[in-house]
């Protein structure tokens, strides 16, 4: 079994560029093409600052709905991933999200909104659907409005807990 090296924080800041004293954090991101509806997928970003990263979230939504939710990212020793749940078949065609850092002086960036499509399966040839069965067992979504009390209808939510935003 080859095991790959991770990599040195040096390596990880060259990849995503270099982060300066004082600046917010650096955020690269490469959005997917499409996704396939009945499968979590997890969406990662390279996020690099010059002190910690405190935060690293995935705001998303359906397309058209007023107001975002989110997961929290994890640290996986190169890039920060989150896992969304699955999108259900034919009732949810795009999803619409962005990548949000945070570090440890308050400093905010964003990456820019993105669609995703939902497509089947035989069209959508790279979907990032999560592979560990752990962690789109565990998904943890946040409301972002104090009207929002259930995840979307649109989106699978068994084993998927959501915590409103009264809740925290």
């Amino acid at each position: 079994m080859n095991a790959r090296p991770l990599l040195s924080l040096a390596t990880a800041a060259a990849l995503t560029g270099p982060a300066t004293a004082g600046e917010p954090p650096l955020v690269n991101h490469q959005p997917s093409a499409c996704t396939v509806a009945q499968r979590p997928l997890s969406l990662c970003a390279r996020i690099s600052d010059d002190g910690q990263v405190a935060r690293a979230r995935v705001y998303f939504r359906p397309t058209g709905d007023k107001h975002y939710v989110f997961v929290e990212m994890s640290f996986d020793g190169i890039n920060y991933c989150g896992t969304l749940p699955a999108p259900k078949r034919k009732k949810l065609k795009v999803i619409e999200y962005y990548v949000q850092a945070i570090d440890d002086e308050y400093q905010t960036q964003r990456v820019s909104t993105y669609q995703i499509p939902v497509q089947d399966e035989t069209a959508c040839a790279f979907p990032p659907v999560e592979t560990d069965a752990a962690r789109a067992a565990s998904i943890v979504v946040h409301g972002t409005h104090k009207k929002q009390k259930k995840l979307s209808g649109r989106f699978v939510s068994d084993g998927v807990k959501f915590v409103p935003l009264a809740s925290r």
